[in-house]
């Protein structure tokens, strides 16, 4: 029951619905960046209670949220993208083909370190969320068509090449050479790299 001194002159409820609307908005943003923090600096598996003292709310609002993590992928998604999509972000890729591979395997490594935690910490719940399931096919496409502006060569592949190329460059391929194979970065981006190279020499008419 809302409490008449909440009511407008109009006798409408608009106002004190559209606040707690704003509130429970922020409050949702406050724990997916605390969420975020937390995985960011190293702890994959953070509790509710770890979570609402990040967040600076109670722990009944974070354990009410959590139990509807559906809800709180996208939110968690924008807090990862603010800290890791700058990376993506305002690079030029010009030169020789080699250089411009060299240029964009260095961006999307550097991407894929910036996300490990978040992959690692996330990985289980996307088998069994739609809502993940969708943004992350989203995030692909956008990299797909990263990968096609920086190497235009690309669009001359048959298409079975062109999902090798995006193997090539997929954080799976990053993070089995650098932990399965135990790689370091730079043979890591080296490797990689000279499989992008095969793939798109001669490519063009």
């Amino acid at each position: 029951m809302i409490p008449m001194d909440e009511v407008n002159e109009g006798g409408s409820t608009a106002g004190v619905t559209d606040g707690r609307i704003h509130r429970s908005i922020r409050t949702k943003a406050a724990i997916a960046a605390a969420f975020v923090t937390l995985v960011d600096g190293g702890n994959l598996a953070p509790t509710s209670h770890e979570v609402a003292a990040q967040a600076g709310v109670g722990h009944r609002t974070v354990f009410r949220h959590f139990e509807d993590m559906e809800s709180l992928y996208a939110s968690i998604r924008e807090e990862i993208a603010k800290r890791a999509q700058p990376i993506l972000a305002g690079q030029a890729f010009t030169g020789s083909l080699s250089l411009r591979v060299h240029q964009l395997v260095l961006q999307r490594s550097r991407f894929h370190i910036r996300i490990t935690n978040f992959r690692r910490a996330l990985v289980a719940r996307y088998w069994t969320s739609p809502t993940m399931q969708a943004l992350v096919q989203k995030d692909q496409a956008m990299l797909r068509e990263l990968t096609r502006r920086a190497l235009p060569e690309a669009r001359y592949l048959p298409a079975p090449d062109f999902e090798l190329l995006e193997l090539l460059l997929s954080y799976e391929a990053w993070a089995r050479l650098r932990e399965l194979q135990g790689l370091s970065e730079r043979k890591a981006r080296a490797t990689i790299e000279s499989g992008v190279l095969r793939l798109l020499t001669g490519a063009s008419p």
